[in-house]
């Protein structure tokens, strides 16, 4: 992987779009001072993600726009593009380029983009963070920079020496574990509140629960007593009429037994009758 291209616009000293290509091998960028050439390698290390105004000899992050010179307007947002040559499959991307750029505006508001595509600062660091470059990375090494790190105190240069060979990384996978870590504690902390609020708020649910079960028990028996009674009290009913159809019955008989006795008597007075008054008659 190498540098193949930067493109500059609006960039402390290149108010107009500018870029510069690489070749594989070194490259020597010369000029008098105040050309810009420092400028050069602050714009590689901005789009590489720093967010330390110092770091690119600025007060603020937005003195990387161009303030405006001698019959020259000031630009309103600085844009910078650097293009990683990718050949060698360093990053695990299907693409032969990798295109970083960054936008910012007075207004503050900026964005990254990877291959066109917009994302975040933590995308671009876990990006590069297998490549060596990115910022707290040492892959750009500024004006008085090697001064300060001969200078720096032990325990800076111990950091620095951890970043230089790739140990940062980890170290901040280790931190977003444990942030995640932290995170899903407190979420498991809400849950749980969340459960034990639910739980005593189940306690007088369950035992209107067990009232309504209870409840529908009992009906269920009264019912089933009601039916039991209705049943016992449609056979004796059943019972009853039998008995009584059958005693109807019995006197039925006996009437018509009584009628064809009294028909047997109204016959023989007749005939009793008819014999007497023959008598007389003689």
């Amino acid at each position: 992987m190498h540098l193949k291209s930067v493109t500059l616009k609006g960039f402390k000293s290149f108010p107009e779009r500018t870029r510069l290509e690489f070749s594989p091998g070194v490259s020597v960028v010369v000029g008098p001072n105040g050309s810009g050439k420092s400028n050069i390698t602050d714009a590689v290390l901005w789009a590489l993600g720093e967010q330390s105004p110092l770091a690119v000899r600025g007060q603020s992050m937005q003195d990387v726009i161009f303030a405006g010179a001698h019959g020259v307007q000031a630009r309103s947002e600085a844009h910078v593009e650097v293009v990683l040559d990718n050949a060698d499959g360093t990053v695990d991307l299907p693409a032969t380029e990798l295109s970083i750029s960054r936008r910012l505006d007075r207004s503050g508001e900026g964005e990254y983009r990877l291959n066109g595509a917009r994302c975040r600062l933590a995308d671009v660091m876990e990006l590069l963070s297998d490549t060596g470059l990115g910022r707290e990375m040492h892959s750009v090494v500024s004006q008085g920079r090697v001064e300060a790190i001969v200078t720096s105190k032990p325990r800076d240069r111990r950091m620095l020496i951890e970043e230089a060979a790739g140990l940062g990384k980890h170290r901040r996978r280790r931190r977003r574990a444990q942030a995640k870590l932290e995170r899903t504690q407190e979420n498991l902390d809400r849950a749980l509140d969340v459960e034990r609020e639910a739980r005593t708020r189940l306690r007088p649910l369950k035992r209107q629960a067990e009232a309504a079960e209870l409840h529908e028990r009992l009906q269920r028996q009264l019912d089933e007593a009601r039916w039991v009674l209705a049943r016992d009290g449609a056979r004796d009913a059943r019972a009853a009429l039998l008995v009584a159809e059958q005693g109807a019955q019995a006197a039925r008989e006996q009437a018509a037994e009584t009628e064809r006795r009294l028909a047997g008597v109204a016959a023989r007075r007749s005939d009793a009758e008819r014999a007497l008054g023959e008598r007389g008659s003689r």
